[in-house]
Parts: structure tokens; C-alpha cells; sequence
């Protein structure tokens, strides 16, 4: 997955092309494996101290994989995640930044025995801390669905869990997030 562009490189270059005249700097501070706990321990270091203007955030599938939720309902792995993501976006909001909120498309792949179902899990959450918290959201159901219809499965996600992003996908979120930030007047 190291061997090609990401979806915040191509950011990036989408956002210089919208906006010629200002400096850009896209910075990805995801990491894999990582929880919104994690993102919450760390969100100093990863987010606060670059003074973003945007935080494009697309966090929490690793929330929901049953490694993390061994002995524990969903319903209280939703409302931790919940809480962490509402920390989150309140933090980002009072240091001044605009947050937009993505939720994951549906997990999918030819063989859906290998897919990684728990994707998707919080985006109701997801939806109710953009509500609650007044931030936008960003389903990315929709693209992704589109996408579907005319892209095999394999040149948008892994064939192996149906989640992680294909050279195909990776386009397709970029150019839903590029959409989203133009209709909120976030590029000019």
C-alpha cells in the first residue's frame, strides 16, 4: 500500500490546483492500527500543534475490529468511540479549526467472506457528533456506490478486507472531500 499515491498526496495537489496563490500543506497524521483513543492521546502532536485552517477526519474503523472489542458490547465500543470523537472535534474546534467529518463506505470485495465487515460501524456515531458538535459530514456511501457501477471492486479497495483504498479509491475520497470542502466555500 507504500506503492503509490494517497489520498491526502492527491489532496494536496488538488487543493494547490483550486487555489494556485496559497500555500498548501496537506498532512496525513492517521496511523494504522490506531484507535480514536489513540488519536485522542496523541492529538497534540498529530493535529493541534500544525494550526491547521481544515482537519479532514476519517478515524474509528479500528475501534470496532475484534482485537479492540473482546468482551465488550457494541453499544459501549459506540459510546466510547462517541465520547473520543466528540473530544476530538470540540479540541480541534476551539483551537480554531474547521473540522469536516467523513463516514466509511461500505466494506466490500468480490469475496465478501474476506471483508472486513466492522468498517462502518460508527458512522451513525459519526453522524452524531458532526450534528451535535455543528461540523460537517461527509458520507462516503455514496461515491463510493457510484464508483462501484463503473470501476471494478479491486481498482477501488483491497480485494483482500474490502477496506483499504486502491490506487481507484483513493481518487474516488479525494475527489468527494475536494467537492465537499468547495460546496462549504472552504476553497476560496
Amino acid at each position: 500500500m507504500d506503492k503509490y499515491i494517497k489520498w491526502s498526496d492527491l489532496l494536496q495537489l488538488a487543493v494547490e490546483s483550486a487555489l494556485p496563490a496559497a500555500e498548501v500543506r496537506v498532512i496525513n497524521q492517521g496511523k494504522a492500527g490506531d484507535t480514536t483513543g489513540g488519536a485522542l492521546e496523541h492529538l497534540q502532536d498529530r493535529l493541534l500543534k500544525w494550526h491547521p485552517d481544515i482537519a479532514v477526519v476519517l478515524m474509528g474503523a479500528n475501534n470496532f475490529s475484534h482485537d479492540q472489542t473482546k468482551g465488550t458490547s457494541d453499544a459501549e465500543v459506540s459510546a466510547a468511540y462517541k465520547k473520543d470523537l466528540t473530544e476530538i472535534v470540540s479540541r480541534a474546534k476551539k483551537a480554531g479549526i474547521r473540522v469536516l467529518l467523513l463516514q466509511y463506505p461500505d466494506p466490500r470485495a468480490e469475496d465478501m467472506a474476506k471483508v472486513w465487515t466492522h468498517g462502518n460501524k460508527g458512522n451513525p456515531a459519526i453522524a452524531e457528533v458532526a450534528r451535535e458538535q455543528d461540523v460537517p459530514l461527509l458520507a462516503l456511501k455514496p461515491a463510493f456506490d457510484a464508483a462501484a457501477q463503473t470501476q471494478p471492486l479491486a481498482s477501488l479497495v483491497s480485494p483482500v478486507d474490502g477496506v483499504h483504498l486502491n490506487p481507484g479509491g483513493e481518487l474516488v475520497l479525494t475527489r468527494a472531500v475536494m467537492k465537499k470542502m468547495a460546496s462549504l466555500g472552504w476553497l476560496a
